[in-house]
Formats: structure tokens, sequence, C-alpha cells
């Protein structure tokens, strides 16, 4: 199932880091915000950093054991609880609508699972 997980996240990944890059005016207007020039180069370069995690949470599907695997993966489960509460934070201020409401539900779950999983392979050592 962790595997699963993982490769189900490096998908999403993708798709998030390239309609971040190059389709930024769209991203926001699914969550109900205008773009401009400025937001539109915070989401590009927020897309580079999503882009840069997919290399290191790719390779680290194949053996959870190794410390710089667990690393890349603390890394990912890090992203995606921070990012939810981001996300959360701004609909609680009316900055983004209901419609980034599942998009926070699914990383806390992915999230959720890739962390479980890892303290239970932990605990196994």
């Amino acid at each position: 199932m962790l595997k699963s997980t993982i490769l189900f996240s490096v998908l999403l990944m993708a798709v998030s880091a390239i309609g971040l890059l190059f389709f930024p005016s769209k991203m926001l207007g699914v969550v109900g915000i205008v773009s401009n020039l400025q937001t539109d180069f915070l989401l590009r370069v927020s897309g580079v950093g999503v882009a840069s995690l997919i290399p290191g949470v790719w390779v680290s599907r194949t053996s959870t054991a190794s410390p710089v695997s667990r690393a890349v993966l603390m890394g990912l489960v890090t992203y995606m609880f921070l990012s939810s509460i981001v996300d959360f934070l701004a609909y609680r201020q009316s900055i983004v609508s209901t419609s980034s409401l599942p998009s926070i539900g699914l990383r806390i779950l992915l999230g959720g699972i890739i962390l479980w999983h890892l303290i239970k392979e932990k605990a196994q050592l």
C-alpha cells in the first residue's frame, strides 16, 4: 500500500507542478483567486519547489528502509501537512473557496498514510 500511495503522490505532484508552472492563473481560478503577474510568479516558484521533490520521492518508492529514503518521505509528509495547514488558514480567512477543501483532505490523507507506514516500519526495525 505504501508504494501505491507514493506512486499516486508522485503523479499528483507532477500534475500540480505542471499546472503551477504552466497554468498558474487557471490554478488560482479553481480556488476563486484572480491572478496577476505577481501571483503567477509566486505560483511558478511554488511549482519549481513541488517539481524538485519528485525525483527523490520517486526513488524512495522502492526502499523506505534507508535513512535517505525515510528523510525524503518525511520531507514529503511535512510538505503535505504544512501546505494543508496554509490552505486551510486561507480558507478560514475567505482567501480561497471551498474548492480547496478536497485538496486539503487528500494531502492530509496521503501524508497520514505515508507517515503511518514510516512509523510502522521504524517500529519493526
